[in-house]
């Protein structure tokens, strides 16, 4: 079931939630919806499912046009952050609820909810209530209870919100393999680019009721539109510079004869953190001296902030353990800071 959003727009009072967007989800896909607070991810999500309709635009799935149906008559499945799970149901009752309404034999139902149980990997705990349970397996149960019907279309506004970390990181591993055996088409909300990129096929960034870019997760990251997807998705170091025949110029690091880069301007360069390198000494090569004010161990990566030592400009640079260790680098030390790769655009918003 494939999903086109044409010139969509919707309005509250005088808020412009969504301006005319327009969208193509293939069928079997997971597509995320990434923005940050108020980009219009989340209205998006409730006019495709039927929730909210759209004051112009129209939404198709496959090639029927659905724009005045509502949820129910679309055949939607709907995850919400907080899982909206019935306190007093057992998690046989919650997943099978929707099956009831729809008047299935008990016998159906029994069969459907012990497939899902099974899939959500929840076998033995049928009989428990929800505050018996994790909130991870809170968001599995509400996740099977939204494909107990066999929906067309999956949708998930925010669905690991409310949990911490580990579980998140566990929980969109899962979901992850489970669409890569059901392959029902999915569109889910997240502000977490790491979320998106982790479990998307295809990655929608939006802004203002707008969207910026979408694509696949890589040609997104790698090859951003703009400033604002650039420094959206994921830290970047932000500098001020030029443009050259030999590529971006940055304002205070010394080009490869040492000579500083006076002229302020114009563009806005855009370095990632493990786009910098660090060295002893700039020996010739372009660069920016400065000084080690903290180490953070992040993960797989450290995490080096540096100050520029003739201004107040603070740098951040990752690297390996194994490279922190080889070079010595401690909170105090006084190194070059070298550009390995870097990208300018010209400045379209403002934080």
């Amino acid at each position: 079931m494939s999903i086109t959003v044409k010139n969509v727009s919707k309005r509250f009072g005088h808020f412009q939630a969504l301006d005319r967007v327009s969208m193509e989800v293939p069928s079997g896909t997971l597509v995320a919806l990434l923005g940050p607070s108020g980009s219009g991810k989340t209205t998006l999500l409730r006019v495709i499912a039927g929730l909210e309709t759209p004051d112009d635009g129209t939404v198709l799935y496959q090639d029927q046009e659905v724009t005045s149906q509502s949820a129910r008559d679309r055949n939607v499945g709907f995850v919400f952050q907080h899982y909206a799970l019935f306190r007093h149901m057992t998690v046989f009752d919650n997943i099978g609820f929707g099956l009831s309404v729809r008047k299935w034999p008990k016998e159906k139902i029994a069969q459907r909810v012990n497939e899902l149980l099974h899939l959500i990997r929840l076998e033995g705990l049928e009989g428990r209530y929800p505050n018996q349970l994790s909130g991870g397996q809170r968001q599995r149960v509400a996740l099977a209870r939204a494909l107990a019907a066999q929906p067309k279309v999956l949708l998930l506004d925010e669905p690991f919100g409310a949990l911490d970390a580990k579980v998140r990181i566990e929980l969109r591993e899962w979901l992850r393999r489970l669409h890569d055996e059901i392959h029902v088409t999915s569109i889910f909300v997240t502000h977490d680019q790491d979320e998106a990129f982790a479990v998307a096929d295809r990655v929608v960034v939006l802004r203002d009721g707008r969207i910026e870019q979408m694509g696949p997760p890589t040609e997104v990251y790698e090859h951003p539109a703009n400033a604002f997807v650039m420094d959206f998705l994921g830290q970047v170091n932000v500098f001020q510079g030029t443009a050259s025949e030999s590529g971006p110029q940055i304002t205070g690091f010394s080009d490869v004869k040492g000579t500083p880069v006076k002229d302020f301007c114009s563009n806005t360069i855009y370095v990632r953190p493990f786009d910098l390198d660090i060295v002893h000494e700039l020996n010739g090569q372009a660069g920016l001296a400065g000084k080690i004010i903290h180490i953070t161990p992040a993960g797989g990566v450290v995490r080096v902030h540096l100050q520029d030592l003739h201004s107040t400009a603070r740098v951040l640079v990752e690297m390996n353990f194994a490279r922190l260790k080889e070079m010595g680098l401690t909170v105090g030390k006084q190194v070059g800071i070298v550009p390995k790769k870097a990208r300018i655009f010209t400045p379209d918003y403002m934080i």
